[in-house]
């Protein structure tokens, strides 16, 4: 399916969302207004095309019931995320939520940025899909060995990542210490243009999340050399993962929802509500499989006992990491 395929499938999918929900309401159906006031902000760090982005904007369209007015999507892209993290905690009469990423824990560890995970309130995780490492179809490489070989056996394989201090900047020197690659890392501004810069040839490789590229692959333009998971990904069940290699490295792309800290407790308390209704729906979970997202709901609870445990694993790491290269 191509990129342009990919675009008009998710319009698709949310014009569906919008008739489900308008049905709803022409049968009286439609659940009570649970957060009044204006339209809210969901903000998202990264530009518009990316896997966020689309989760975002389904999300924003299975909310529009349980509001007043429906959430409006807001991209803030820049700064490897920061400047979108710093919008979402802007004053403002409406409420603004941002799409949170492991960035909001990367970023104020290495000192990119003003945001602290502290000033946020965790809602609820959505969406959690390994990174994988691929190459242009016409690559010479066709297989995770040969390409480590090559990366290995000389300076200069260039990989591209969503920008400095992202969880894919953190991967890929995870990686060259694993391995000893020796891989020079070029930061964009979110995966989107990531990805472009591999299918372009500016770069020979891309680290992101099988999901976000899944349609390149699938139009033969793209080749996924191995995951960063635990397990094989069902869907190119025939890559390996780095694990099957001797090297159990495991990064993923996980988005949830995050309001900033000192919202009043009934809106946090209605955007959990409203988070369970929509990320636990048939439709939430047919959308994002349509856009090979992997739906992976956690309460406010559990999804702050994972941005815990995560801090606590990236503070023991990043000492150990070298600069990038």
């Amino acid at each position: 399916m191509s990129y342009l395929h990919k675009l008009l499938s998710l319009s698709l999918l949310l014009t569906c969302l919008n008739g489900w929900a308008a049905a709803h309401a022409a049968n009286g159906t439609a659940p009570e207004t649970r957060i009044a006031g204006p339209a809210a902000e969901l903000v998202v760090p990264w530009p518009p095309g990316g896997g966020t982005d689309s989760v975002a904007r389904a999300f924003a369209q299975l909310a529009a019931p349980f509001t007043q007015h429906a959430p409006v999507v807001v991209n803030r892209p820049g700064a490897s995320g920061a400047i979108g993290f710093q919008y979402a905690l802007t004053p403002a009469p409406n409420s603004k939520l941002a799409m949170a990423s492991a960035e909001i824990l990367l970023l104020p560890l290495q000192g990119i940025g003003q945001v602290q995970l502290g000033q946020f309130e965790p809602i609820a995780q959505l969406t959690n899909d390994p990174l994988a490492i691929t190459v242009r179809a016409d690559a010479p490489w066709q297989s995770i060995e040969q390409w480590l070989a090559s990366a290995q056996s000389a300076p200069g394989l260039s990989i591209s990542t969503a920008g400095v201090g992202t969880t894919h900047h953190m991967a890929v020197i995870s990686l060259a210490q694993a391995t000893g690659a020796l891989l020079t890392s070029v930061p964009y501004q979110g995966t989107a243009p990531a990805v472009m810069g591999v299918l372009s040839g500016e770069v020979h490789a891309t680290i992101a999340a099988y999901a976000e590229l899944a349609h390149f692959v699938e139009a033969g333009k793209l080749r996924t050399l191995a995951v960063l998971a635990k397990q094989r990904i069902p869907a190119i069940a025939q890559v390996p993962t780095l694990r099957e290699l001797g090297h159990d490295l495991q990064w993923s792309v996980w988005r949830g929802l995050a309001l900033p800290k000192g919202s009043a407790p009934e809106l946090v308390q209605a955007w959990q509500e409203v988070a369970h209704r929509v990320a636990t729906s048939p439709q939430f979970a047919s959308t994002l499989q349509g856009l090979s997202i992997t739906p992976a709901y956690l309460d406010r609870q559990r999804f702050s006992a994972r941005l815990q445990a995560e801090e606590r694993a990236y503070r023991a790491l990043l000492p150990h990491l070298k600069p990038a290269q």
